[in-house]
């Protein structure tokens, strides 16, 4: 059985702002999800990062 996963509830604000204080590289090719998105549609050659290995595990 495959759990689903629940949408990402990360806004454009919270993201661009994580991208501008942690300083990530223009080179990286961030981008923020589509709408309803979950961790796992991650593109060919992405990672999903979690707003939580920044804020609370010192990522």
């Amino acid at each position: 059985m495959v759990a689903e996963l629940p949408p990402l509830k990360w806004s454009r604000a919270t993201f661009d702002g994580l991208i501008r204080h942690f300083k990530f590289p223009e080179s990286w090719g961030t981008r923020y999800p589509y709408e309803g998105q979950t961790a796992a549609d991650a593109p060919a050659g992405f990672i999903t990062l979690f707003w939580d290995f920044f804020s609370a595990g010192n990522f």
